[in-house]
């Protein structure tokens, strides 16, 4: 597999390698993504590494003009490591990320990089639409299509954290997976490990080690399959489209819905299991789908002829007014003077 790139990223502390009694050596994901890339080494994919924590990625300050957006993230005024991240996610064939848990999710600092370079402004559909109109968005404005985002990946993801109990990491793996459905990034197998305890603990279990490696040698191995033969490779999840175990009661007798991927199905209940019977036409809506994303686009844009229509509008900067400083108080306001 000459030239096939897996990048893992991992989003907890560093390893730092202390032996001193008492002293925090870290890096229980970081040692679960490296296993991982180690797996794929071993079926010949080149591989990369990066820590997050490493990167200054500062949040997206939601400005009227988003030069990421219309010139190249190159442009953005926010100047950080945000572009460089892009642009090696945008260079890798797979992608394998690894993830702390605190109270029940990932950590913060990963969402801020995905709000700030990923979502809209990587989602495959989206481009796929605008650049179907050539080069411009909704609303009309030129934006620059890097076509790198078309490539195909596959990815894996890995959770840990120290809690036995299931209910403590419950919104990690659905995490991830919002983290990677907008790139069309192919997940074939997802992981948690459970009562990890303590930094570094990862390295004493060796059956843990051997579990990341196999999620990397999959990765690796379904990048060398065309996608229709690449099948789902991890545990199975009440979910058959992102094999995650969340499900929302709808409110509408037996129909549940997955929080991650947007489709419905029915409870049922067979040999004294609780099993949800998810409908094809559903999982082919899924968001980790094109389809399902295109939808979400064709939604988008009617609601923004809705709101371009709504009344009221030459009135918004009189309004909006009133909000102007309000109840921000002279310490907040000192505050930020001295951090300038």
């Amino acid at each position: 597999m000459i030239g096939v790139r897996v990048l893992g990223i991992s989003c907890g502390s560093k390893l730092t390698g202390k032996l001193k009694p008492g002293a925090p050596i870290g890096g229980n994901t970081e040692v679960l993504v490296k296993e991982a890339l180690i797996g794929a080494e071993e079926v010949g994919a080149e591989v990369e590494f990066i820590r997050l924590l490493d990167l200054d990625i500062r949040p997206c300050i939601h400005c009227e003009e988003c030069l990421w957006t219309r010139k190249g993230p190159e442009f953005c005024v926010i100047k950080d490591d945000a572009p460089f991240l892009y642009d090696r996610i945008m260079e890798c064939d797979g992608l394998i990320l690894g993830a702390p848990v605190y109270s029940k999710r990932i950590p913060g600092y990963l969402e801020v990089f995905h709000d700030r370079a990923l979502g809209p402004k990587a989602d495959v559909a989206f481009l796929m639409e605008m650049k179907k109109a050539g080069g411009v968005d909704r609303t009309g404005q030129p934006v620059r299509i890097d076509e790198r985002a078309f490539k195909r990946r596959v990815g894996g993801l890995i959770t840990n954290g120290g809690s036995i109990t299931p209910a403590w990491l419950a919104f990690d793996l659905a995490m991830l997976n919002l983290f990677m459905f907008s790139m069309q990034i192919q997940i074939v197998d997802q992981v948690r490990f459970i009562g990890v305890g303590q930094w570094g603990h990862v390295v004493l279990n060796e059956k843990w080690l051997e579990r990341a490696r196999q999620l990397g040698r999959n990765v690796a191995e379904a990048l060398k399959k065309p996608p229709e033969e690449v099948k789902w490779m991890g545990e199975p999840g009440v979910c058959p489209v992102c094999h995650c175990d969340l499900i929302s009661i709808t409110g509408e007798g037996n129909v549940v819905e997955c929080p991650v991927c947007g489709i419905t199905g029915k409870l049922k209940v067979e040999n004294n299991k609780i099993i949800v019977d998810f409908p094809e036409e559903e999982r082919k809506r899924s968001v980790l789908t094109i389809e399902g994303k295109r939808e979400h686009w064709f939604e988008l844009a009617e609601n923004l002829k809705i709101a371009m229509q709504r009344p009221g509008r030459d009135q918004l900067p009189q309004k909006l007014e009133k909000y102007m400083g309000y109840a921000e108080s002279l310490i907040y306001k000192l505050w930020l003077k001295r951090k300038m």
